[in-house]
């Protein structure tokens, strides 16, 4: 069965081999997307509980209820920011529902600082042998938008 993934960003979709940084680029991490945003709000893209929120608060863990694990990182090097400029709304241990605020951040913060990206990479990193992530929309994405599915 495929599964199909919704996008915790608004934005521009892009494949997670275009990312700008060769680790997620490489998928030495996993698989996903990436989207250069349009806003600064991460929004939950499944009914899950929250199992890591990175101290610089430019990522996120969410274990969904089917036990799918997904990692939300907010830009590229943005843990080198030390939080400025992310706010977080959920803690470790937090169940959130489909559509729940996750955090905000600072697009303009992210594209002014020369050693951090905008890309707001969403990362499977732990999928079954064989299965990979495939787009199945492209350009402009709204949060929530169905973009890709494991298959």
């Amino acid at each position: 069965m495929n599964m199909t993934l919704l996008s915790p960003y608004a934005g521009t979709l892009h494949p997670i081999t275009e990312a700008p940084d060769p680790v997620f680029a490489e998928k030495m991490l996993g698989d996903g997307f990436f989207v250069t945003p349009s806003t600064g709000e991460v929004v939950a893209p499944v009914d899950g509980e929250i199992t890591y929120v990175a101290p610089t608060k430019h990522g996120i863990r969410i274990t969904a209820a089917d036990g799918t694990k997904l990692t939300l990182h907010i830009g590229t090097e943005s843990g080198e920011l030390k939080g400025e400029g992310f706010s977080v709304f959920v803690e470790t241990g937090a169940n959130v529902r489909k559509g729940d605020k996750l955090l905000t951040f600072s697009p303009e913060l992210l594209r002014q600082n020369p050693k951090t990206t905008d890309a707001c990479i969403v990362l499977l990193e732990e999928m079954e042998d064989g299965k990979e992530v495939r787009l199945t929309a492209s350009g402009e994405v709204a949060a929530l938008a169905p973009v890709a599915e494991i298959v």
